[in-house]
């Protein structure tokens, strides 16, 4: 049996999830349509086997059945709505489990771009999780140096969260590099960058008393590295860019 793709997945994950809430665990139909983000009448259908069951060899197979029943015990227990990268997550997990027919390159383009997938979501959940954590210890905090530390990190993971959004767009749409800027104006943005942190914070720090105030500005110190490793690169690649053209 030729392996279905990510895409084709989903749907019939959805319909053997919905048989196993009502059928195994005994949820209403009204009940497994709302965990499953779906409509009761669909629910029935998929009881019936009209929807997603094109593929039964699939359905019928031991470790695939297995594997759905524990993760709908699971939502059954909790009885929260599931989140679409839920079911990709479990998708990425069948793919693993069936495998994938050796010589069939763009079979296992799509497994490494299920992988790729699953590693991002679950990396972005983590960093918005992260984000909410350390800006409610920000606000807890009673020392303003200690509450700036916390903020710095709670936007970090934001921004990481921003990246890695980005980074999902780019895996799913295949983008390749788009416009750089030019060479010549990124060498100048370097100077200023340079010019910026010409002056270093150890005689200061010598004088700081408070260690929470030491360690933002080492922060600081470190972000001037990451500018400088961003801006080489960046110009790096945008001289080759020039050479190529």
């Amino acid at each position: 049996m030729k392996p279905p793709k990510t895409e084709e997945l989903i749907p019939l994950l959805r319909a053997m999830v919905a048989n196993e809430l009502v059928k195994t665990y005994g949820l209403k139909k009204a009940e497994a349509a709302r965990i499953l983000s779906i409509t009761p009448q669909a629910v029935t259908q998929y009881l019936k086997g009209v929807r997603a069951f094109s593929k039964k060899g699939l359905m019928l197979e031991s470790r695939v059945k297995e594997l759905v029943r524990e993760y709908s015990g699971k939502i059954a227990f909790r009885k929260k709505q599931v989140a679409e990268t839920e079911l990709l997550d479990l998708a990425y997990e069948v793919l693993m489990m069936i495998g994938r027919p050796s010589g069939q390159q763009n079979l296992m383009s799509e497994e490494a771009k299920a992988r790729a997938l699953w590693i991002l979501r679950n990396r972005l959940a983590a960093e918005q999780e992260a984000a909410e954590i350390f800006l409610s210890e920000a606000i807890r905090a009673k020392d303003d140096m200690v509450r700036l530390l916390f903020r710095q990190i709670a936007s970090d993971s934001i921004r990481h969260a921003d990246i890695v959004q980005a980074t999902i767009a780019a895996v799913e749409k295949d983008l390749t590099n788009g416009s750089l800027p030019d060479p010549e104006r990124l060498r100048l943005l370097q100077q200023q960058e340079e010019k910026s942190h010409s002056h270093g914070f150890e005689e200061v720090k010598r004088l700081l008393r408070n260690d929470v105030l030491k360690i933002l500005i080492d922060s600081i110190e470190a972000d001037e590295a990451k500018h400088d490793l961003i801006i080489g690169k960046l110009a790096e690649l945008a001289g080759q860019s020039q050479k190529v053209s």
